[in-house]
Formats: structure tokens, sequence, C-alpha cells
């Protein structure tokens, strides 16, 4: 009977280790998703100015976030993507993955003669801080500050300069 009773004790401590981790899990969705939503009202804030002048005016679509734990429509990484425009120049960010190692895509079109620019925002672990690196066209990008001059000298590329 001592051999039942270990087997009992190792599937209770089995059972309660599994809900630790589905506990630990839903915890940190919980946080990914505050960042993303604190990362947008962040941009909204930023660009704020730019709302009240009727120059721009955000949208919001669910999206579903995926991992290689997850790949398919049963993901539980429920989010948004955030869209914008500045003039003819479409602008969105998009959760790509969850977690520790997730990321945020950031498109910005027009800002090159490919069209579409593309960046990842990354959080950075140890100050919690938004990193953009671009993503395309460069070979391993040293990641900058997502600051509001950093994106705001971004978004200034689609904007003609016009001399005179």
């Amino acid at each position: 009977m001592d051999e039942i009773q270990r087997l009992s004790e190792l599937l209770s401590a089995n059972q309660r280790f599994e809900e630790q981790k589905h506990q630990r899990f839903r915890d940190d969705l919980t946080q990914w998703n505050a960042s993303i939503e604190a990362l947008y009202q962040q941009v909204e804030d930023w660009l704020a100015p730019l709302v009240e002048a009727g120059q721009t005016r955000f949208e919001y679509e669910p999206h579903l976030a995926q991992n290689k734990g997850y790949p398919d429509e049963n993901s539980p990484f429920m989010t948004r993507r955030m869209c914008f425009a500045l003039g003819a120049h479409p602008v969105e960010f998009v959760p790509d993955a969850m977690g520790s190692k997730g990321q945020v895509s950031l498109s910005v079109s027009g800002l090159s003669l490919h069209g579409q620019e593309k960046y990842s925002l990354q959080l950075d672990p140890g100050r919690r801080d938004w990193m953009l690196r671009k993503t395309v066209g460069v070979k391993d990008a040293e990641p900058m500050a997502f600051t509001a001059d950093c994106f705001g000298r971004l978004l200034q590329g689609v904007v003609p300069q016009r001399q005179g």
C-alpha cells in the first residue's frame, strides 16, 4: 500500500505543478496584454495633437497572435492591432507573438522605394521599455529606444519635404 500512497502523492504534486504552470501562463498573458495596451496608449498620447487637428485617427481590430505552441485559431493570445494613417500612408502595430520573447510588428507604408518599411518592437526585459529594430533591408540592425522623438522622426519620412 505504500507504493499506492506514493503514487497518489506524485499525482497530487504533478497536478499542483500543472496548475501553477497554467496560472503563470495566464499571469504572463495578462501582463503581455497590459504592456501592449500601454504601448498603444503611449502612441495615442504622443500623436494626440495630430488627432485633435484631424490629421489622423486610431482604429483597432481584433487580432489573434500566435507562437510555435499555438500556431492556429486555437491560440489563447487574443489581442488587437492598432492602425492609423498619415495622409495616404497606413501605419500598423500588430502583435506577432506573445510572451517574454514576444514582439509587435510596426509597418509604415511610404517610407522607402520598396513601399513599406518593417520594424519590430520588443520589450527590454530589464527596463520594461520598448526597443525598435528595423527588420527589412538591414542586417543585424541595432535596436533603439522607442520614444516620441524616435517615432516622430520615423513618421516624418512619409511626409513629402517641400523646398520653398
